[in-house]
């Protein structure tokens, strides 16, 4: 049982009331657990990365000397600093975006082991977001990278989201990201067209062929009777698809239409449910 589940148990137990969520001061316990174990930063990413980080941001770049120090090494605070001088949520959380596309070395201790890496940092930031209540998601990809993106509900981010991306292929993975990426920068239009475009991939990808996916909504109907399911279920599928296919012609392909955060998070979902669905039976 993980800690946050005890305290809630024992809060139950002795018939603790729920103390309504300030956002403000979740993002601050949030920004404190990531300080917490992001202080000293700075001294594990390459001063190439620290300088891209300082001109992305535009931000001047500060090196320090120790006159004690026989090399004569710099050394710097500036990530560190850009951290604790935002308190812009969404900002902070580009901040840890960027920090993770940087390249942070991987250092070993005494026995051998990783002491210090960019995936001790993601389970530290994975555990941090345990204790949390922050609208904040994160992913790991098959290519090593960490995506941030907005939370939804938590169960449904593993289940249509997170595990999604494991058993894409390389295509249908990329517009996938693609489509995570644009929701979580609010260009919801872009979002569902990298949607689309990894449906009409993994379609193409099961059913072995080129067809658009249009095209293969037809396709996928006969590969599904072929494999006995049930003509209710298979009726849904095929109309879900014909009602998505529609809808992304007319919103997201031809770039006329809008959309907004609560739609773009239901289209994620709903494709994240139709390739698990896809990926199951055929």
């Amino acid at each position: 049982m993980s800690l946050k589940d005890m305290i809630k148990k024992f809060n139950q137990r002795w018939k603790l009331p729920d103390i309504a969520i300030n956002s403000q001061e979740e993002f601050r316990k949030f920004k404190i657990r990531i300080l917490n174990f992001m202080s000293d930063i700075d001294s594990h990413v390459t001063e190439s990365s620290v300088a891209i980080f300082c001109q992305f941001l535009g931000i001047p770049e500060k090196w320090h000397h120790d006159k004690f120090d026989p090399y004569n090494r710099a050394w710097g605070t500036n990530i560190k600093d850009r951290l604790m001088k935002e308190n812009d949520e969404i900002e902070f959380y580009k901040l840890l975006q960027i920090i993770f596309s940087l390249d942070i070395r991987t250092r070993s201790g005494y026995s051998g082991q990783n002491s210090y890496s960019k995936e001790i940092l993601y389970v530290k930031l994975w555990k941090s977001l345990e204790f949390s209540n922050v609208n904040l998601a994160i992913a790991k990809l098959d290519n090593g990278e960490i995506i941030f993106y907005p939370k939804g509900e938590g169960i449904l981010d593993e289940v249509l989201v997170n595990r999604v991306m494991d058993f894409l292929d390389a295509q249908s993975n990329t517009h996938f990201t693609d489509a995570l990426k644009f929701y979580q920068a609010k260009h919801y239009i872009k979002s569902a067209e990298g949607l689309r475009r990894a449906l009409e991939e993994f379609l193409r990808l099961k059913l072995k062929n080129k067809k658009g996916l249009k095209e293969n909504k037809n396709e996928l109907s006969k590969t599904l009777k072929t494999a006995h399911v049930d003509a209710q279920i298979r009726n849904i599928i095929v109309q879900i698809f014909s009602y998505l296919d529609q809808y992304f012609n007319e919103n997201s392909k031809h770039n006329d239409g809008e959309l907004d955060d609560a739609e773009n998070e239901f289209l994620i979902y709903q494709t994240g449910l139709l390739l698990r669905y896809i990926n199951h039976v055929i």
